[in-house]
């Protein structure tokens, strides 16, 4: 089973996403290019590359509703008055 999403096959291998290289994880193919986005989402957001988040997203919305299975980016972020917070969920729908 993928141990991302536990419900279809898994049959791909990928690196730990929480970048443990010691470690692998066995996803379906559906969950791996989630996790590539929902990285690349994050990786732009802290460099403040807007237009590559919004690529990201468009994608994920994209997957969700190709499998139409929810998927969420969430973000923390620190700042000088404490934490902020925002998500996203894509929910699949058409």
């Amino acid at each position: 089973m993928c141990i991302y999403c536990g419900e279809e096959k898994g049959t791909e291998t990928i690196s730990n996403p929480n970048w443990d290289k010691m470690t692998s994880w066995l996803v379906c193919k559906d969950c791996k290019e989630t996790i590539k986005y929902q990285q690349q989402h994050s990786i732009a957001q802290s460099m403040g590359n807007e237009e590559l988040a919004s690529e990201s997203i468009n994608k994920l919305d994209e997957i969700a509703k190709k499998t139409k299975k929810p998927i969420m980016v969430a973000e923390i972020k620190k700042t000088g008055k404490g934490y902020e917070t925002s998500s996203i969920e894509f929910t699949g729908e058409r």
